[in-house]
C-alpha cells in the first residue's frame, strides 16, 4: 500500500498525485509480482482499476489486466479482467484461499477492506511504500479500533524518496 508520511493512501478528494513513481519503482514492483498469483480488491478499488488498466499498455499493464482477482463487494454480480467476485464471508473465503497452493496474495487497495482484513487478523505481511510527503487529511490507510503490534523485517530506501516497510503481523 502507498501512503503518505502521515498515513493517508488518498488525499482529500481521492487525490493521489503526491504518489511517487519512477523506473525504479517500476522494477521493484515487477520483482515484487513475481511473488504473487492473486490480486484481492474492495469494490471501490476494484472499480478505479477497471477505469484505468484496460487501456494501458507494456509489461506491468498485462500483469494488472491478467493476474487473477478476488473482488469483495455485495453490489458486483460480474467481474471482469480475470475477476471473482465474492460476497460472503471475507475471514472463509481468505482462510480458504490460503489453503490453495500457490504463490502470494496481494491485498492491493481500499482502507474499508483493508481495515476489514486487519480486523479478522488476515494479513501476515504489510509492506508499505511511504511517500515523502504529509497531506494532514484525506483517507487513512488504518482505520481500526485496536492496537496493531508488527515486527519490521525489511526496509529499502528508494531514489524518488519512497521508503518499502515491510512488516510481520503477529510476530513480536
Amino acid at each position: 500500500m502507498l501512503t503518505s508520511i502521515d498515513g493517508y493512501i488518498e488525499g482529500t478528494n481521492k487525490d493521489i498525485s503526491w504518489h511517487l513513481w519512477n523506473n525504479e519503482m517500476d522494477a521493484y514492483m515487477m520483482d515484487f509480482f513475481k511473488t504473487v498469483d492473486t490480486f484481492i480488491y474492495g469494490r471501490k478499488s476494484y472499480e478505479l482499476m477497471l477505469d484505468y488498466w484496460p487501456s494501458q499498455t507494456g509489461s506491468f499493464a498485462n500483469i494488472m489486466n491478467e493476474m487473477p482477482k478476488i473482488v469483495f463487494s455485495k453490489t458486483l454480480k460480474n467481474g471482469m479482467m480475470n475477476s471473482k467476485i465474492v460476497n460472503g464471508d471475507v475471514a472463509e473465503t481468505i482462510q480458504k484461499e490460503k489453503r490453495k497452493p500457490g504463490k502470494n496474495m496481494v491485498l492491493f487497495a481500499g482502507a474499508n477492506i483493508a481495515s476489514t482484513f486487519i480486523a479478522k487478523n488476515l494479513i501476515d505481511e504489510y509492506r508499505l511504500i511511504i511517500s515523502p510527503v504529509a497531506l494532514g487529511s484525506g483517507n487513512p490507510l488504518f482505520q481500526i479500533d485496536k492496537t496493531l503490534n508488527l515486527t519490521l523485517s525489511e526496509t529499502k530506501t528508494f531514489q524518488c524518496g519512497n521508503v518499502l516497510l515491510i512488516y510481520q503481523a503477529g510476530k513480536f
